[in-house]
């Protein structure tokens, strides 16, 4: 820790990194918007596997960053990682403000999902490594918060035309580049390249001009050292050392109750979800709250993480998101059985005809009446609201605490690498094949499966996910390793 240092050049470097999660937000929810508007439109008739696939093919660019990042990150170093990933960021929001095709939206898709997958690896890395310890906590939370402002920012503008929304969201990456121009490279990164004259640079501009940084910048330069004796940990060994493998399958898990959540396809198709209800309450101003509540539980969880600890925080998100996720099934199961309700189809091919098709089917002892109907309108979204609030202050950025923390230092790289890229998987195969299914069972069916995974989810939770809060990684080690347990240690502040 360096005295007299200041917080607001190490916010200012992390705003500008975490622009990109801003821009990722805008990728995750632009499909809420676009697909809808593209319904309505003689432009291009979509057939629901279509649909499906250009809200789902970003996700595959995403899995991919890994790759990348593997490469990029020791060669030009985090800093000039953003800069470069502004320019495909930029073309694929170009390809679709002009796009006139399935081939044009499918490549603005896969361009825009790598980019702002890769962003939200690079920019938690440089704030990392350029954050105080004493700050690292809420400077690291802007992240998650930027990609919750993300979509807030496309279901704010809902109503925008979705070519011209795309060309509003290029400023953002054109920012971020801008902007990390005239930021300093990692300390961190320069101290490994044996470039210390320019690494002191860096740190006193990082630490305001009045901060005496010598202590600190000997601290990094040992732990360069450390980590680089330490050597890292090979992928066959995350699943074949149960030091590794335990600690790592909790966190596969982790990711995969997160997306199986159903989160980024409530995110996606928002503006359908709300018109498939058949609720009287606007679908636009449905998506804002929908942005609005999530901005709020992300920065909820910020302040109260380290009161709460992990463990617990993920109890609540999972059980509330299970009781949410009933609530929406019950709506659209009363809606599938209503026999009055007539619900006008928001295209020919629309992905909302998942919801549609199965509308005009009456079980056989049940009938719901449209005033039942209509009485009940306000429950998909108080439902919705609830869902997001809830896996807003767990399920959001938890899953990725605890990847960092289950792991040992040596292992880190490696199985953030891989829960990476397995987290946009798992994300892909439930934003693609979800819209397909509902055809065929129901949309109440699909959000009984959610909530049925929610419960599983919150019972392997009670059961098997440790609690991390203050324990030392010694302690968190030796959980997994086998040996007698130690006294808990508290984390220096």
């Amino acid at each position: 820790m360096s005295e007299g240092s200041s917080l607001l050049p190490q916010l200012i470097a992390t705003l500008g990194a975490t622009l990109g999660a801003f821009a990722l937000g805008n990728v995750i929810a632009w499909p809420a918007t676009a697909i809808y508007q593209i319904g309505d439109e003689d432009k291009m008739e979509l057939t629901t596997e279509q649909e499906s696939q250009v809200v789902a093919i970003s996700m595959i660019g995403s899995a991919v960053v890994p790759i990348v990042a593997a490469f990029s990150f020791p060669a030009i170093g985090k800093k000039w990682t953003l800069i470069a990933l502004s320019v495909p960021f930029i073309g694929g929001w170009v390809v679709l403000v002009f796009a006139n095709s399935y081939g044009m939206l499918l490549a603005g898709r896969i361009l825009t999902g790598f980019s702002g997958g890769a962003f939200v690896l690079a920019a938690p890395a440089y704030t990392a490594e350029i954050a105080e310890a004493k700050y690292r906590g809420a400077l690291g939370a802007l992240m998650q918060l930027m990609v919750c402002f993300g979509i807030l920012f496309i279901n704010v503008n809902c109503s925008t035309n979705w070519q011209l929304l795309s060309g509003l969201c290029i400023a953002f990456p054109a920012l971020l580049a801008v902007w990390m121009f005239f930021m300093p490279r990692s300390p961190v990164f320069l101290v490994s390249k044996g470039n210390m004259e320019e690494a002191r640079k860096s740190l006193q501009f990082l630490r305001g001009k009045n901060a005496k940084i010598d202590g600190e910048l000997a601290m990094i330069e040992e732990d360069v050292k450390q980590s680089k004796s330490m050597g890292t940990v090979g992928p066959m060994q995350l699943f074949t050392n149960p030091q590794y493998l335990k600690p790592m399958g909790i966190s596969l898990v982790l990711m995969s109750l997160q997306q199986l959540s159903g989160i980024n396809y409530v995110l996606s198709y928002s503006t359908l979800i709300f018109k498939s209800s058949g609720s009287d309450i606007d679908s636009c101003l449905s998506a804002m709250m929908v942005g609005a509540i999530q901005v709020g539980g992300t920065f909820l969880t910020t302040l109260i993480i380290e009161k709460f600890g992990r463990k617990v925080l993920l109890v609540i998100s999972d059980f509330f998101i299970c009781v949410s996720m009933v609530g929406v099934a019950v709506f659209f199961k009363m809606y599938e059985d209503c026999a009055e309700c007539k619900f006008e189809a928001i295209s020919t091919n629309s992905t909302s005809d998942a919801f549609n098709s199965s509308a005009t089917t009456m079980a056989a002892s049940v009938f719901v009446s449209e005033a039942t109907i209509n009485n009940f309108g306000w429950l998909p979204l108080v439902s919705l609201l609830v869902f997001v609030f809830s896996f807003s202050i767990g399920f959001g950025p938890i899953p990725w605490v605890m990847n960092v923390e289950l792991m040992p230092p040596e292992a880190r790289g490696i199985a953030a690498s891989v829960c990476t890229s397995f987290n946009w998987i798992i994300s892909y195969i439930v934003a693609k094949f979800i819209p397909t299914l509902g055809e065929s069972i129901h949309a109440s069916s699909c959000y009984f499966i959610f909530a049925a995974i929610a419960l599983v989810g919150t019972v392997f939770i009670i059961l098997v996910v440790p609690e991390t809060k203050g324990k030392s990684e010694d302690d968190i080690r030796n959980l997994f390793s086998g040996k007698p347990s130690q006294d808990v240690k508290k984390v220096p502040a």
